[in-house]
């Protein structure tokens, strides 16, 4: 239950919003703005990065595709090589199961409610392995083995998918093993010891034969029950899954402006101590954002902070000295200014503060927040309120 329990839960959680888990987060937050990149980057180049980013996605996607589509073609392969057994081989009827006779060879496992024997297995031999495979038919084991045969051909690239299904296959036989043991105990142990005979592998069988399981099968035989206050460990499960679903609820991917020189990844980083009210494109406890000129017009919320978003941009791209980065003797690559400012009760830019490698970029960045006009405040149950901004600026210096 536990396999099964959590490979559905890892799938299906990051699909859960729960936006009741927003307000146990606190609400002093500031907003982080889409990175804005300046400097010697032209357009040209700007696209030929954008080409280039599109096609290397494209080849892995592609590469995805194919590689999915090969293990499916597999799983197709082996599950028609199954159903022609079945409609080859003759059957019989046997405690509402039925039992396919392959013919020359003693080849044993399960499919669903099918029980494959080879027919140069001994009477014997055969009444202990039906005894096991029938309790792989009559607790659905084909139907876990499926479940993880469908999750290796879409995950095929995570290695837990591949260590579940050795798992549930394991514990199958240990299941089988403990109610089977019980039909004949002596005859069950020297099926187990003997020879181990040729066995098809498919991932959805159960096999009775299993060379590399035979010792673990036989050493699990002689232990005793675990106790079930020993179970409560499992219990560990449930504030893992509440942390995930809080993950998954909080995470947001807000849209941005598509201009080529903003870069769309946002993020939200806490303030602590702040007494301020802030505001999050995830988990927004303000009723209204501050409104530029350009944006008064716009009556959807999402589209009034994309459109703020925009406009702050175009303001620091038109006004931002991008000679004085080159200018300053930097380093070729990469440099960063992370600037912070309020917008206040009364719609204006206050409390700028800004940190780069050199006070010059400082000074500026200072400047060109402190240019932007003067805005409509954000509100908050009928009352104007502070909100407070971060804006990264990237300069590429050849």
């Amino acid at each position: 239950m536990y396999l099964l329990i959590t490979s559905a839960l890892s799938i299906v959680i990051p699909f859960i919003k729960i936006d009741s888990f927003n307000t146990l987060l606190d609400s002093n937050s500031i907003i982080v703005l889409p990175e804005i990149v300046l400097g010697s980057l032209n357009n040209q180049s700007n696209t030929n990065y954008s080409d280039d980013t599109v096609v290397s996605l494209m080849t892995v996607a592609n590469g995805y595709v194919l590689i999915t589509l090969i293990i499916f073609g597999v799983f197709v392969i082996k599950l028609i090589k199954i159903l022609k057994l079945i409609h080859q081989n003759p059957k019989t009827i046997q405690d509402n199961l039925t039992i396919v006779h392959l013919k020359e060879t003693n080849t044993a496992f399960s499919f669903f409610n099918f029980i494959f024997l080879g027919d140069t297995l001994s009477s014997t031999e055969r009444q202990s392995i039906f005894e096991h495979e029938k309790i792989h038919a009559k607790q659905k084991h084909t139907f876990d083995l499926l479940w993880f045969e469908i999750l290796k051909i879409v995950l095929w690239f995570n290695p837990l998918v591949y260590l579940y299904q050795i798992r549930i296959s394991n514990i199958h036989e240990f299941l089988a093993d403990q109610n089977a043991v019980k039909f004949n105990k002596s005859e069950y142990y020297q099926q187990l010891l003997q020879q181990v005979f040729n066995v098809k592998t498919y991932a959805f069988i159960n096999p009775f034969f299993n060379q590399s399981l035979i010792k673990k099968r036989i050493i699990m035989l002689q232990k005793s029950k675990t106790k079930q206050t020993h179970l409560v460990k499992y219990l560990l499960l449930i504030p893992m899954v509440l942390g995930m679903l809080v993950y998954s609820s909080c995470s947001n991917e807000s849209e941005v402006t598509k201009d080529p020189l903003i870069n769309i990844q946002t993020e939200t980083l806490d303030v602590n101590n702040s007494k301020q009210i802030g505001l999050d494109l995830s988990f927004s406890t303000i009723d209204q954002a501050p409104l530029l000129e350009a944006c008064k017009t716009l009556v959807d919320k999402d589209q009034q902070k994309k459109c703020f978003s925009e406009e702050v941009s175009k303001h620091v791209l038109n006004n931002f000295n991008t000679k004085l980065a080159d200018n300053l003797d930097l380093k070729k690559g990469i440099t960063k200014v992370f600037v912070s400012f309020k917008i206040s009760k009364t719609g204006d830019v206050i409390d700028v503060i800004s940190r780069a490698l050199h006070p010059d970029l400082e000074v500026e960045a200072n400047r060109v927040i402190n240019g932007l006009p003067k805005m409509t405040p954000g509100m908050h149950e009928g009352k104007a309120v502070d909100v407070v901004y971060a804006l990264p600026i990237a300069f590429k210096i050849k």
